[in-house]
């Protein structure tokens, strides 16, 4: 990981935590996380057609789980 990813995966993590917490709003905290979802999906995307594989991507539900 870069750290630009790792950046943005600090701070997605930490808004996954305010908002099981209750302190931020489902449109805060998306709004907060979806960068790095952006980031972490183009990679997955590149990795997979380096493999011939189907990508599998990390979804914002899946996320805040």
């Amino acid at each position: 990981m870069n750290k630009e990813i790792l950046d943005l995966k600090t701070i997605a993590e930490g808004a996954r935590a305010a908002y099981k917490m209750g302190h931020l709003s489902r449109e805060e905290a998306s709004a907060k996380i979806k960068p790095y979802l952006l980031k972490v999906n183009e990679k997955a995307v590149a990795i997979a057609k380096k493999y011939n594989q189907r990508p599998r991507k990390v979804s914002l539900t899946s996320f805040l789980r």
